[in-house]
């Protein structure tokens, strides 16, 4: 009879021990520091989001866009070449941070504002996050050929070179094609 007990306690104990196993192990506590810091708080700490990144300071970059051919005839160019340059005038290094592949976009837009050429639509980019670093008295050269199909002659056009991540970095120029 002494042996049923025994065995019972013991079958309990391997299923207690098999379910410790099993369950996440609970959250930490929250320290002494954080119940001081944050008395009417949750219990646990805030859970860790994305991390945060500081707003990159743009002081001293200089944007400048160049357009080939200069002047446009519609009957000789399929693609205009988009040249962006982005010059360090400043003192400080730079780094501007990128989610994919793709550095620049190229918009055209008529005189009602909109858009009829986009040159990312054909374009194939990956999301590989990449830092960009722009040492003081360096500059980087991006370009792009943007289609002319879509475009008439003797129209205006506003043609908008951009970062896609940095508001600031935009550069706009007018274009007006010939037959």
């Amino acid at each position: 009879m002494k042996s049923r007990p025994l065995c019972a306690l013991l079958a309990a104990l391997a299923v207690s021990a098999r379910a410790a196993e099993e369950a996440p192990p609970a959250p930490p506590k929250p320290g002494m520091m954080h119940r001081l810091l944050h008395p009417f708080g949750s219990s646990s700490p805030a859970p860790e989001s994305a991390p945060k990144t500081k707003p990159v300071n743009l002081k001293g970059l200089e944007m400048s866009l160049a357009l080939a051919p200069a002047a446009l005839k519609l009957s000789e160019t399929r693609t205009v070449k988009v040249t962006v340059m982005l010059a360090n005038k400043g003192k400080k290094l730079i780094q501007l941070d990128f989610p994919t592949t793709q550095r620049i976009e190229v918009l055209v837009k008529n005189k009602a504002g909109k858009r009829v050429v986009q040159w990312s639509e054909d374009q194939a980019f990956t999301s590989d996050p990449t830092l960009v670093a722009i040492n003081p008295g360096e500059r980087l050269e991006y370009s792009a050929n943007v289609p002319t199909r879509d475009l008439a002659a003797g129209e205006t056009y506003t043609l908008e070179a951009f970062f896609p991540n940095f508001d600031t970095l935009r550069k706009a120029r007018e274009l007006v094609p010939e037959k």
